[in-house]
């Protein structure tokens, strides 16, 4: 048995796509790599079948947490149904720690990952902790100030000055291996969509975006009759929009494909020409895989994280920044326009959202994994090194 094969992993998730596909990406390679790995995770239920799907092509084990949710209330209440829920999983978590005795505990991110690293700082577990965005999220910030953290993994060089002190290594930020992988003509084929036209994504991440949905409703009703005949769309909405959205397209005589997710993004990608999305740290990471030129409209709240993202794409060239307060149909309209009439605008873009990418984040954030793994002493003087350069050209593209 490889040295790889002793070694037990547990990753923590919780939330949107943003936290577990890096997690699933991560994981996978570690499963390849020979690793028992077991992600402990809750998803919102309109995703629940799609990230099944992503586990189980992962071939890990998966376990899901049910999705607590808030109540709608506020002050004092709020915290206290948040306490009591952040006990139930530090509880669930310290015996699944004695079931699975696990030699190091990886956290995404999210407040539900605090209670999960809590329980294996008193096992004594070492910790590692990936940061997605460019700034530390309030969760990852709080287990660093508490010093809860062994090591920290950042996707920016920027995010090392917000770590106090923590040993950190930039990895970038795992994501599906097949973006970036598809053709236009059979990208159109999948969507039934023109490879000659031009063609806009619209993405809200991976629970959708009603402000973004809107904006982009409202401003169909702008387009001249030649942006109706040249212009194609393909629009995820998430779930609550979906059906009042594709009626929009229809009443506006534009031809387009809706659906509330995608699991296939490869597909989305390799058709459009320029991408309006939300500025999570998952999309940031397709983009640059994929030179995509974009337009973002960053969630204004949770801290504000995206608009540090949208604004590190801005500062590159790579993308326009465009505030929600500020997001009016005529605007986006605008902006649009300008793309579209400009290919060489677009392709220097392009050129520099794709300097942005960090293709072997996955080998990376895997290696740092495996490196704070707790092995057998002999085992981890003479295996490690050679293992990881012996199966390094396959982990890269596994």
């Amino acid at each position: 048995m490889s040295m790889t094969g002793s070694i037990r992993v547990l990753v923590a998730a919780e939330g949107s796509g943003g936290h577990l596909i890096p997690a699933l990406e991560m994981s996978r390679v570690l499963a390849g790599f020979g690793a028992q790995v077991t992600l402990l995770y809750a998803c919102r239920k309109p995703t629940a079948p799609l990230l099944q799907q992503l586990i189980h092509d992962a071939r890990i084990d998966g376990v899901q947490t049910a999705p607590l949710r808030l109540r709608s209330v506020g002050g004092a209440q709020r915290w206290i149904q948040r306490l009591w829920q952040a006990v139930w999983i530090w509880r669930l978590t310290r015996e699944r720690l004695k079931t699975l005795a696990p030699h190091v505990v990886v956290g995404f991110g999210g407040w539900w990952s605090v209670p999960v690293i809590l329980a294996a700082r008193q096992q004594g577990i070492p910790v590692l902790i990936h940061e997605q965005n460019v700034r530390l999220g309030r969760a990852n910030r709080l287990l660093i100030r508490r010093h809860w953290v062994d090591q920290a993994a950042v996707s920016f060089e920027s995010t090392r000055q917000e770590l106090n002190g923590t040993p950190a290594v930039v990895t970038g930020l795992p994501i599906r291996r097949v973006i970036g992988m598809a053709r236009r003509e059979d990208a159109a084929r999948q969507f039934h969509l023109d490879p000659q036209r031009q063609t806009v994504l619209v993405l809200g991440g991976s629970q959708g975006s009603k402000p973004v949905n809107h904006l982009v409703q409202q401003t169909l009703g702008l387009l001249s009759r030649e942006e109706r005949d040249a212009w194609q769309f393909i629009h995820l909405t998430g779930a609550a929009d979906s059906t009042e959205i594709q009626r929009a397209y229809a009443a506006a005589g534009v031809r387009a494909w809706v659906a509330p997710h995608l699991l296939e993004m490869a597909w989305a990608y390799a058709l459009a020409d320029i991408v309006v999305a939300r500025a999570g740290a998952s999309t940031i990471a397709e983009l640059a895989r994929c030179g995509m030129p974009s337009i973002l409209v960053p969630y204004p709240y949770a801290a504000g994280h995206q608009r540090d993202n949208a604004a590190l794409v801005e500062s590159a060239g790579a993308g326009v920044q465009l505030e929600e307060a500020a997001a009016t149909p005529p605007r986006l309209h605008s902006l649009l326009w300008q793309l579209f009439a400009n290919q060489g605008l677009r392709q220097t873009m392009g050129e520099r959202m794709r300097s942005l990418a960090k293709p072997e984040a996955t080998y990376h954030l895997a290696s740092a994994v495996i490196g704070m793994a707790q092995v057998p002493a002999e085992r981890a003087a003479s295996g490690v090194p050679a293992l990881e350069k012996r199966n390094e050209a396959c982990l890269r593209y596994t």
